[in-house]
């Protein structure tokens, strides 16, 4: 969903967009999220149901990794109820307590907060997505906005640094929901540089969802917060392979 038609140079007001995001309860999305480094390439295409007032969601993801050192693919079906996330890797099931505001942190849509307020939104042309006409909103790369960024748990657990930001969110003209979102990242983390491009459509704002746990996950291990998960791969990965970190979807 790259750019838009006509564009222009109007500032607008983040009030309203931030209204519709707190007053969206239940959504789905689609991501597609691509990371380049010097050793290889890594895409995550996963498709998410949230519903925030139960505090619950669904979100089936595929990992597909063109790495130097290996090839490999993963899927996992990840369940969060309240603050207990359960993960079925290839099959396996996994369960971990959460941490720290899961739901600002795991929801989607909620994790865009920071970004409207932290940015300069400016009106950039039009654009159709899934059927509905939006507005292309570009957020501009402040300083704040690459704190904030810098300051989220997956950016501190690396010791990354963020280069350059391109945000852009496609807004319902009538609404204001949130309809996609496009971010590109460049990155420095150990001395090497990391680009992430991001790109989401939102849909079904408000409808009714039903999000129960499979009876498989009932008999789910037990394992801690970032502790190892098999040979496949570590629980705070899990998280990552989902795009729970929110933003960052970025």
């Amino acid at each position: 969903m790259p750019g838009g038609d006509d564009p222009g140079d109007e500032e607008i007001e983040q009030t309203e967009i931030l209204q519709q995001v707190e007053a969206v309860d239940t959504y789905q999305y689609e991501m597609t999220q691509t990371i380049e480094t010097p050793n290889g390439e890594e895409t995550v295409v996963s498709e998410g149901t949230i519903n925030e007032s139960a505090n619950r969601s669904h979100v089936s993801s595929t990992t597909d990794n063109q790495l130097i050192s290996e090839n490999e693919t993963i899927d996992v079906e990840e369940y969060i109820i309240e603050n207990t996330m359960y993960a079925s890797i290839d099959g396996d099931w996994f369960e971990m307590d959460l941490d720290g505001d899961v739901w600002e942190e795991s929801a989607q849509l909620a994790a865009q907060t920071d970004f409207i307020e932290s940015g300069t939104l400016t009106e950039d042309g039009t654009e159709t997505v899934n059927g509905v006409e939006t507005t292309v909103v570009s957020v501009e790369a402040t300083d704040e906005l690459k704190e904030e960024l810098e300051s989220s748990r997956d950016f501190q657990a690396t010791g990354a640094t963020v280069d350059d930001v391109s945000y852009e969110l496609y807004v319902d003209e009538e609404t204001n929901y949130i309809h996609g979102i496009d971010a590109d990242l460049t990155m420095t983390s150990g001395g090497e540089t990391i680009t992430s491009t991001t790109e989401m459509i939102i849909s079904e704002h408000n409808e009714p969802v039903d999000i129960q746990l499979p009876e498989d996950a009932e008999t789910a291990e037990d394992v801690e917060d970032g502790e190892d998960i098999g040979d496949i791969e570590d629980a705070e990965d899990i998280e990552d392979a989902n795009g729970s970190d929110g933003n960052e979807s970025a």
